[in-house]
């Protein structure tokens, strides 16, 4: 139905059963291309196919075809973290408070199974219809905790400014206060919309301020957030590990907590409201069957006496091989996989009632709604002018602002830049038509999400000519001829 997202060797897609309706995302990996990544895939199999719950990408099983690897999971309609985040402003503090809190269950989840993801960011965030967050995208995830003996991690992996300062600069590390840490980088780019510094590093004028307690001379990011969840940061992000707030401190924390009200004393709650968070139960026996070896880049965990099919993985998000400083990893998302087929898909949708909403306006206007949309995206505008007449405006407008650009399918037009810090990023624009109109549809394909959204804003303020300003929901890119490119 739709490219979901992609990376260098892999892309994400979201399939949809003709006869029942029923959905999900499909991750295809390039092996002919990457054969590098089999082993990585062979760990990230082994630890996500394990995981069951609610605040976790579910995988339903996988697939090898010759060269090529397909890994179905659970489809979140709601898209990524980082679309719900305003560049430069971020979303309401109770808002930032719901979402983050199922982020720490997520974690307390993964950690109580003995698992560190390692690429906490807003792109690997996921979000369901119904608003529930979900952790996605484990390749990088390992196995600190085994039969109850913990190790130290070495491998130095992550997205730059989410990384803790002794995943930077020491030679080994513990897993669990460097999640906490990029937690915490998450709930500065909810509540400000920026984030706070490139990389928490000495040579980092911003963290080191930061580092010194020296607010008098911070940067405007920290006078956007209240004291309340300020002081919780200032636990979280502390560089020194072990005074690291742990996940029990953090959910007791006054913030997490606090109920938020409108100035007429009425109760604040998030636009969709999820049901309470399950309890789950960890059962020693059923995790792990792995075996572990050394922390290394060709992957530091591997199934032992498991016969799941098996082959190479390349997560979208994430670098195949070493950490490199100079490239900032691309976004999409995640998973894992189980080869005894699907156990129940967690969408199901007549055809008919498949929708796609744009989402340049208010969400609350198609909160209501009672059908299953494609996957919600803020980053797509509809327009009033023909296939060929928009291609032909995009093409003059892409020139203008000096983008390097390149169209090799009709209506399909691939942007590469670099974001303020000189981090590659690469997104995408997608003419499609539904109904006899135009919808241009944007997604990011490498890099920082908020970096992406800010060139979004200028593209879209230049295109004001040729928008038209239309309904939330349209029908249609289910039908027939609801073809990127193609009238």
């Amino acid at each position: 139905m739709q490219i979901l997202g992609e990376g260098t060797f892999a892309e994400v897609k979201l399939l949809v059963n003709r006869e029942t309706g029923e959905a999900c995302a499909m991750k295809e990996i390039d092996l002919g291309r990457n054969p590098q990544a089999a082993e990585n895939t062979k760990k990230e199999i082994c630890v996500h196919k394990l995981l069951k719950h609610q605040n976790i990408v579910q995988c339903y099983g996988s697939r090898l075809d010759g060269k090529r690897q397909f890994i179905f999971l659970e489809y979140c309609s709601g898209g990524e973290l980082f679309d719900r985040i305003e560049p430069e402003i971020g979303m309401p503090e109770h808002q930032a408070q719901y979402y983050f809190n199922q982020i720490i269950a997520g974690l307390d989840y993964l950690h109580h199974r003995g698992v560190a993801h390692r690429d906490i960011k807003p792109e690997n965030l996921l979000l369901t219809e119904g608003d529930v967050l979900k952790i996605s995208d484990f390749g990088m995830a390992t196995v600190f905790r085994h039969q109850g003996k913990e190790r130290m991690l070495e491998r130095r992996c992550g997205t730059m400014p989410y990384m803790s300062p002794e995943v930077l600069l020491r030679p080994n590390y513990n897993a669990e206060p460097a999640d906490i840490w990029s937690a915490g980088i998450v709930l500065v780019a909810m509540l400000t919309g920026e984030l706070p510094w490139d990389q928490a590093t000495p040579d980092q004028y911003d963290f080191q301020i930061w580092k010194d307690q020296e607010y008098d001379q911070a940067p405007r990011t920290w006078k956007r957030v209240d004291n309340l969840p300020l002081a919780l940061l200032r636990k979280i992000l502390l560089q020194s590990p072990s005074r690291r707030y742990t996940l029990s401190q953090i959910q007791n924390h006054i913030w997490c907590k606090k109920k938020f009200k409108d100035s007429d004393g009425k109760l604040l709650e998030p636009e969709l409201i999820s049901p309470p968070f399950k309890k789950y139960l960890v059962n020693p026996g059923d995790l792990i069957q792995c075996r572990e070896t050394s922390d290394s880049d060709n992957g530091d965990a591997f199934c032992k006496g498991d016969n799941v099919a098996v082959s190479a993985r390349l997560s979208a998000s994430q670098p195949a091989t070493a950490f490199k400083p100079t490239r900032s990893p691309s976004s999409t998302s995640s998973t894992e996989i189980d080869k005894d087929g699907f156990g129940g898909f967690t969408q199901p949708a007549q055809m008919s009632d498949l929708y796609c909403g744009s989402q340049s306006g208010t969400q609350t206007q198609t909160q209501s709604q009672p059908y299953q949309r494609l996957v919600k995206r803020m980053t797509r505008f509809w327009v009033k002018t023909s296939i060929t007449e928009t291609e032909k405006f995009l093409n003059g407008l892409l020139g203008k602002l000096k983008y390097s650009y390149r169209c090799k399918s009709r209506g399909i037009f691939t942007i590469d830049t670099t974001d303020r810090r000189g981090a590659m990023l690469t997104f995408k624009a997608t003419l499609i038509q539904v109904d006899q109109k135009i919808l241009v549809d944007f997604r990011l394909s490498r890099g920082d999400g908020l970096e992406f959204k800010k060139h979004f804003g200028q593209i879209k303020k230049n295109c004001k000519e040729v928008i038209e300003s239309g309904p939330i929901m349209w029908p249609a890119l289910v039908a027939a001829d609801a073809i990127p490119g193609v009238p």
